[in-house]
């Protein structure tokens, strides 16, 4: 294990600075070889180690009622949901490999994500989806937006779970560097949850899943082997699309868990075999002794090193007794999966890693990845400027032709219906799912052990977060919990993945500190922890030839609970005749707005209104009014504003709305506005006096708009036409956009 030879160049090699280096040496208390050198660069990497974030991550509030698991402890988080049951969900990120391969990376992220699920015992029930592309006039965000849905649609017909629910959003802050974040929710007893964890002196880490082969040992196993076929071979494009081993991995894991035979399972990411081994060992306060000569390989010649650090998919690694050896192996080939041995837990807290009788490396796991002493850093940031114009409505010409803007509005990309995505996505694995049938602000997931439901959804708006990353991770949190309020659930709990430019660039660190920020206080206000994540840096993008930040984007995951899933509230009018209300404070507000972008060209505003205590208060008018029964359909409103709102509300069974806006707020803010903590509600005529009084009785504003019509849309007595002409251009929007003929 000589390492006279290793210097400061080739730690630079490794991407370590001179400063790790000197740490390293401290650490082991003599030079590392090359390999340690280079596993520690492996390990110490911001996906493996979030040295340039942890220190802001401490923010988020990680406890709270229910938390069953908190964020970093596992693989993903679990809240508790009643009746011995626990929800078990994490968001990830697969920007890289889908701006480069976007239908193999797409479905590689979901893939990954969905490993982290079931490897902690949880059944997986859901997907969900966070996409953003850039400016939809451009033909590469046509092609990356199809490629990326069909990589989603390829897993989720594959694996069998469906696509229930997300979010898209066009933007030139995104050009060239898509965002593609997955949501996987599952649901398991609380009981049969397994750690990651390896522990117990003398028991066996053994690998299940695909034969190693070379991916990634050279670089990054997408960039290098897929695209460039630079480094490794081997690596195919049906490989990547194969399922089965997921599925096969899914149900071996489950049946081990039934059957009490397991003690730790982990699955193996970027970092490969060192980065599980080692995280497992660190979670047992354990160490391990590892041989790669047991590991099933696809490629001859592999060295210990390449075995080690292959990013080969389909695989993991999971903690047993040596008494449950050949029982594990038979049922590890009846799932039609490779096994084999490749170490032994210890009791010394060392990664030792040997060939034969050669000692090749040697390293405390508690100084690597996640496990507790690997480096923290607090790089320099600017505060976020504030240069974003600030759009006082009566400054701005009033449009003279409303229907006019309103057909320009259901136009946008960003405002048009995603029923399209439905359709690429498997129907039949979602033909009795009441999200389809009845759709609400948020995902309804339903739990057959119960009957209960999980009510989940993904938001995030990119036109809030260029001027204000800090309020707009706040409204991003308020309106994913508000969604979740007008479904009528209760939220429980996040999962963020936060994408931002290079940690290096001051300015791109501080949008990502005030975005952390903004989420921690918003978490607290709702009473929603943060259970699960992921931190994505380096998004960048070119413009005229200089690198610039994607814009700011924390999407938040929330999960809500539904006692009774036959409960959850609808966004669909019902009945002709029905009374409209706006639940909520309408202001002479454009800031933000989709409305100000396509129609004022202003691309950067600051972010619509949003007061928190309002948000609260909001919050429990809706829960009450729900509860007691007295409204029909609920629905926030969000992008696009009142109207926006209105036409979702009207599209889904042909109804149409008459209206009339509010003389003291401007027609465009009344109507396209998104000042936040509104909502809209559909009431029967013989509970509008009920409504009427419990709305009074809790001192919340709120007025009446207008009543739900056979079919006919009307603003102020003006006809903008028919519920059947704005469905057939609202629908059809993406898809045309997507073929190309518009």
């Amino acid at each position: 294990m000589s390492a006279t030879d290793v210097t400061i160049y080739d730690a630079e090699t490794f991407n370590l600075s001179s400063e790790e280096f000197d740490r390293i040496q401290q650490i082991l208390g003599r030079k590392p070889n090359l390999l340690e050198l280079e596993l520690f660069s492996i390990l110490w990497s911001e996906h493996a180690s979030y040295k340039n974030s942890l220190k802001w991550l401490d923010l988020l509030p990680r406890k709270g009622e229910g938390v069953v698991i908190e964020a970093g402890r596992e693989s993903a988080g679990a809240i508790d949901i009643g009746d011995g049951l626990v929800c078990v969900f994490k968001l990830e990120s697969h920007n890289h490999p889908c701006a480069v391969q976007p239908r193999l990376g797409a479905s590689t992220g979901l893939r990954v994500v969905t490993r982290d699920i079931f490897s902690m015992g949880a059944r997986p029930l859901a997907f969900l989806n966070s996409l953003r592309f850039g400016d939809g006039e451009r033909d590469t965000a046509r092609w990356l937006f199809d490629e990326v849905v069909n990589g989603l649609a390829d897993f989720e017909k594959g694996f069998g779970i469906p696509v229930v629910g997300g979010e898209v959003f066009f933007c030139n802050g995104y050009n060239s560097n898509p965002i593609v974040n997955n949501m996987v929710v599952g649901v398991a007893r609380k009981d049969d949850l397994v750690s990651a964890v390896a522990k117990g002196e003398g028991n066996l880490i053994a690998i299940v899943g695909i034969a190693t082969g070379n991916e990634g040992i050279d670089g990054d196993a997408f960039t290098a082997d897929v695209i460039t076929d630079n480094g490794t071979k081997g690596i195919t494009v049906d490989y990547l699309k194969n399922v089965e081993v997921e599925v096969n991995l899914n149900k071996l894991i489950q049946k081990l868990i039934k059957e009490k035979l397991i003690i730790g399972v982990q699955p193996i990411g970027a970092q490969g075999i060192a980065g599980a081994v080692t995280e497992m060992a660190a979670r047992g306060n354990s160490g391990v002794t590892v041989r790669t000569d047991g590991v099933p390989l696809r490629d001859n010649g592999l060295t210990p090193r390449d075995i080690l650090i292959s990013e080969t998919w389909g695989r993991m690694l999971i903690c047993i007794t040596p008494a449950n050896a050949d029982k594990v192996r038979s049922l590890a080939l009846d799932h039609n999966v490779e096994y084999g041995i490749v170490g032994k837990v210890t009791s010394d807290e060392l990664f030792s890693l040997y060939s034969g009788s050669d000692l090749l490396a040697q390293l405390p796991v508690k100084f690597l990845g996640l496990g507790g002493k690997a480096p923290v850093y607090d790089p320099k940031f600017e505060n976020a400027e504030t240069l974003a114009h600030d759009c006082v409505v009566d400054d701005l010409p009033e449009p003279d032709h409303y229907p006019k803007v309103v057909k320009q509005m259901i136009n946008s990309l960003n405002l048009a219906s995603k029923k399209y995505l439905s359709k690429k996505f498997s129907k039949s694995l979602r033909a009795e799912d009441v999200s389809s049938k009845y759709p609400s602000d948020a995902s309804i997931i339903e739990i057959k052990e119960n009957g209960a439901a999980l009510v989940t959804t993904l938001d995030c708006n990119p036109g809030y977060m260029s001027a204000d990353p800090f309020k707009g991770a706040q409204i991003a949190v308020a309106e994913a919990a508000r969604n979740i309020v007008c479904a009528g659930g209760k939220p429980l709990a996040i999962s963020d993945c936060l994408n931002f430019g290079n940690p290096n660039d001051p300015k791109a660190y501080g949008a990502f500190v005030a975005s952390v920020k903004g989420v921690a206080e918003a978490c607290k206000i709702f009473k929603v922890p943060v259970i699960s994540g992921n931190v994505s840096f380096y998004n960048q993008r070119s413009v005229e030839g200089q690198i610039l930040p994607i814009v700011p984007s924390p999407i938040i995951g929330m999960v809500g609970l539904l006692r009774k899933a036959e409960q959850h509230t609808t966004l669909s009018f019902k009945h002709k005749g029905d009374m409209i209300f706006l639940v909520g404070r309408s202001r002479n507000d454009v800031n933000g707005s989709e409305y100000i972008r396509l129609v004022h060209k202003i691309e950067i505003s600051k972010p619509p209104v949003y007061i928190p205590e309002e948000e609260q208060e909001l919050h429990q008018v809706v829960t009450g009014m729900i509860e007691n029964g007295l409204v029909r359909s609920v629905h926030d409103i969000s992008n696009g504003g009142l109207f926006l709102t209105l036409l979702e509300s009207a599209v889904p069974l042909g109804f149409g709305f008459d209206i009339t806006s509010d003389a003291e707020i401007r027609k465009d803010a009344f109507l396209f506005g998104e000042s936040q903590s509104r909502i809209v509600v559909s009431v029967s005529p013989e509970k509008q006096d009920m409504f009427v009084d419990y709305m009074v009785e809790q001192e919340f504003p709120f007025s009446i708009l207008g009543h739900v019509t056979k079919g006919e849309i009307r603003v102020d007595d003006e006809s903008y036409g028919f519920v059947e002409d704005f469905r057939k251009v609202f629908e059809n929007r993406l898809k045309d956009w997507v073929e190309g003929s518009k």
